[in-house]
């Protein structure tokens, strides 16, 4: 079998949408309320909003949140599908983000303040990563990992 480079097979083609960079795809995070999911997702975890949908009594059904280029949506239980999320349907998501931030330990310290559950403290990996397991407060779980 041919080693892979995982690092530099990536096309670079710009998206057709204005804005999007090289994010050809976007994460939907459904969760119960999208305006303390922002506010986590932002103030805690550095996240940049983009856009967000109110609807008529000024509920956030809907937003679109960005990390250093790679697009999320968080969309309102019941909203745009009905598909619940991990907080609300008591299930483990199938699925774990990996996200490279400057400062693995600083970052894991402010989720757990936010209100986070930390799975595991950070720990260099043998790959050259220092990395922490964090179940944020909507109960999506992320690898905070920092290059060593």
């Amino acid at each position: 079998m041919k080693k892979l480079d995982w690092f530099n097979n990536v096309e670079n083609r710009t998206h057709p949408w204005e804005g999007m960079g090289l994010t050809w795809l976007t994460t939907a995070l459904n969760v119960p309320d999208v305006s303390a999911a922002v506010d986590f997702y932002t103030n805690v975890m550095g996240m940049v909003a983009i856009a967000e949908l109110p609807d008529d009594n000024g509920e956030l059904l809907f937003a679109r949140i960005r990390y250093r280029g790679t697009n999320f949506t968080i969309n309102k239980e019941g909203w745009d599908s009905d598909l619940l999320g991990p907080q609300s349907s008591g299930q483990a998501t199938p699925f774990i983000f990996y996200l490279y931030v400057d400062d693995a330990a600083a970052l894991t310290k402010a989720m757990a303040d936010g209100g986070a559950k930390v799975l595991r403290e950070p720990q260099e990996m043998f790959w050259g990563d220092l990395k922490a397991r964090v179940q944020d407060p909507f109960g999506f779980i992320w690898d905070i990992a920092q290059k060593l």
